[in-house]
């Protein structure tokens, strides 16, 4: 109806909309002041449209699905929701529907906590890939380096959050037991749902393909001393994974290489002797480790790829501004941030159950820090 009129703004007009800038008459309830502190409801809206609240249900929420609304009318109740600075009340609705359209990405215990700015973009690039996958499918995420409340695990079923993703590696007792206890639904990234006990589903990247084409690279270069160096987290599933494809390939391929040649970076000092060391090659369990390894070669004169060849493992573009640019094992870091929401979805959904394993295949991107070793030896002669 035209509140100027009384007529539907349609009658005697086909295909014409009747478009309205400006509603007066705000509702009584609306008139004393109190406009500013009370939050406009959808009964508001109704009255100042002169509609009843399903019609507004039905034009701005897209419920009441049997009433018919004309165009005129709608746009009625638009305006009306416009001038009164009508918005959703998304608690009441979380209230009545149970869902809070939030997930949480959690950081697993025994993890170092992560950055955004400097260094490796390993975090940047997944929470890259976990803000796509949730607004792609119209959930927000919230970021927890560490779950407030009375305790992780209470946090974790308290119901803020519809469903979380835990990112770890690390088998530690607190994150079997946080995950033993949790009530909502879980995805689980870089460690499998086989190690958690297949409770909860899983993606990962292939890290034993992985190593494998580090070492393949530095073999086609004819490296056969080559160490691999890591960090002192001895629960971490990909340090171990990636350790053990290491020693195993080099067995396969017949290198002079062994356990005494995983080396364990404490300090500083431990740096500086593994880049003076016998070895000609060194993988680095990540491009953290790897631009540690860099710099500490450059400190102590050693040339890389001169000297030594520099492997890393994750290729974000943290590797394109190290000098030289690190050559690394790709991680399909977006790709899995994607996949992990979309996962996490269909289980929220009840459309998959708790022992799925997705595992990525990795890339490999020739950089400058590996060199053939008869250019190296070249060099030095």
């Amino acid at each position: 109806m035209d509140p100027r009129t009384g007529k539907d703004a349609n009658d005697g007009i086909s295909g014409n909309t009747a478009k309205y800038t400006v509603l007066k008459n705000l509702p009584s309830s609306r008139q004393s002041g109190g406009l500013q502190a009370m939050a406009v409801t959808l009964r508001d809206v109704a009255a100042l449209a002169k509609v009843s609240p399903v019609v507004v249900s039905r034009v701005l929420h897209n419920k009441a699905l049997a009433i018919n609304v004309t165009e005129a009318t709608a746009e009625r109740v638009r305006v009306a929701a416009l001038e009164l600075g009508y918005r959703r009340n998304v608690s009441a609705v979380s209230f009545r529907t149970k869902q809070t359209m939030t997930i949480g990405v959690l950081h697993g215990a025994g993890m170092v906590m992560p950055r955004f700015e400097g260094g490796s973009k390993y975090f940047s690039a997944l929470m890259d890939g976990f803000v796509a996958g949730a607004f792609a499918n119209d959930y927000s995420v919230t970021l927890c380096p560490k779950l407030l409340g009375p305790s992780p695990d209470d946090a974790m079923s308290d119901g803020r959050f519809d469903g979380l993703v835990l990112y770890s590696t690390d088998l530690t007792e607190e994150n079997l037991w946080s995950l033993q206890r949790c009530s909502v639904p879980l995805v689980l990234v870089h460690s499998k749902s086989s190690e958690f006990g297949g409770k909860v589903p899983s993606v990962v990247c292939d890290n034993f393909q992985g190593i494998g084409l580090a070492m393949d690279h530095l073999i086609d270069l004819g490296h056969s001393r080559i160490a691999f160096a890591q960090d002192p987290w001895l629960l971490s599933t990909e340090i171990r994974d990636r350790r053990a494809a290491y020693l195993s390939i080099a067995e396969k391929s017949g290198l002079p290489v062994g356990i005494e040649d995983v080396i364990t970076i404490e300090s500083d000092e431990m740096l500086v002797d593994l880049v003076k060391g016998p070895y000609t090659a060194i993988i680095a369990w990540n491009e953290t480790l790897a631009g540690r390894i860099l710099t500490t070669a450059g400190e102590v004169g050693i040339g890389v790829p001169g000297d030594l060849s520099v492997v890393g493992f994750d290729s974000t573009s943290y590797c394109d501004v190290l000098r030289p640019a690190l050559t690394s094992v790709s991680q399909p870091l977006f790709q899995i941030g994607v996949r992990a929401i979309e996962l996490l979805v269909a289980y929220m959904r009840g459309e998959i159950s708790g022992l799925v394993e997705l595992t990525y295949p990795c890339g490999f991107d020739v950089r400058g820090s590996t060199m053939s070793i008869a250019v190296q030896v070249n060099n030095e002669s």
